[in-house]
């Protein structure tokens, strides 16, 4: 069996399930972003029930990007996450040199599955349970052309907005810090707080602070309205990440923009770096957005 180390895992992008795509991506448009790819139909997966639907965004940065899902979804454990959960952020996804061997590597180490895995016509992938419930999605790359487009390096707007990650609430923080450092090489880079007021910033073997700023938050629940979903649904993927060069420029030009405001730039106790929310239009999934990040400071 492969090791993580030998599986290449890199971050790649958070699925948020919406089911009016086409208005909610305005708001993102407006806010400096551009799409980097349009899927649907026999380029990924027809469906029994109609097409799938998805649209790549990115902002900015040269790697993470945000993927909106539309119905009717392909397979039917989406369908139930669907007509439980509603609009949310549903997966964050992995790229790996081999899927397959990635499929066997997690299982042994306390994935649980959710999508066998399957080939499909420009890649291989599966769908697991992290061990505190949240999915990960797997995908290889087997087409020598198909990739989803990147952006080239370059802050967008005068604000210097970039996406750089997402966040996540954890119910068992060090358990969860420790499996996705072993079973997906992700490594520490920043520690902050104490108790059950801890963030803890982390990124796969690919970092570089100027070409591929791509962080991953492993957090407790600090906001109230942390706290309030976390209660109704257990552990779960809390917040896409922003930077900024200039952070209240990029607030307004945020809710410019159509997001709504959930609380002013204000320096944040714990981390020490300005730091506001926002919540997207798809369903109220909230927006993190900071000063920028050096794994330096």
């Amino acid at each position: 069996m492969k090791t993580a180390q030998q599986l290449n895992y890199r971050l790649h992008h958070l699925c948020i399930y919406d089911d009016k795509p086409r208005e909610n991506m305005w708001p993102y448009l407006r806010w400096h972003h551009g799409v980097t790819n349009y899927f649907t139909g026999g380029v990924f997966h027809v469906t029994g029930v109609g097409h799938s639907d998805y649209t790549f965004l990115g902002c900015g940065g040269r790697a993470y990007q945000i993927q909106i899902e539309a119905p009717p979804f392909q397979f039917e454990y989406e369908r139930n996450w669907w007509s439980t959960h509603g609009h949310g952020y549903n997966h964050i996804c992995w790229v790996t040199s081999d899927a397959r061997g990635s499929m066997e590597q997690l299982l042994v180490n306390g994935a649980t599955e959710v999508m066998p895995f399957e080939e499909f016509p420009t890649y291989d992938g599966f769908v697991v349970h992290d061990p505190e419930g949240r999915w990960v999605e797997i995908m290889e790359y087997t087409d020598e052309y198909f990739r989803v487009q990147e952006f080239t390096h370059a802050p967008a707007g005068e604000c210097g907005l970039e996406i750089i990650g997402n966040a996540e609430i954890c119910e068992d923080l060090d358990a969860s810090v420790g499996w996705y450092q072993d079973v997906m090489d992700m490594r520490v880079m920043q520690e902050y707080g104490e108790g059950t007021d801890r963030v803890i910033y982390m990124t796969d073997k690919e970092y570089d602070p100027v070409s591929r700023n791509t962080i991953f938050v492993l957090q407790t629940a600090r906001q109230d309205f942390e706290q309030s979903h976390k209660n109704e649904h257990g552990p779960y993927i809390s917040s896409i990440i922003y930077q900024a060069a200039n952070v209240e420029r990029a607030y307004e030009d945020a809710t410019w923009a159509g997001m709504k405001p959930l609380s002013a730039p204000a320096r944040d106790e714990v981390t020490g770096a300005v730091t506001a929310y926002l919540a997207e239009p798809c369903g109220d999934n909230v927006i993190l957005l900071r000063e920028r990040f050096s794994d330096a400071a």
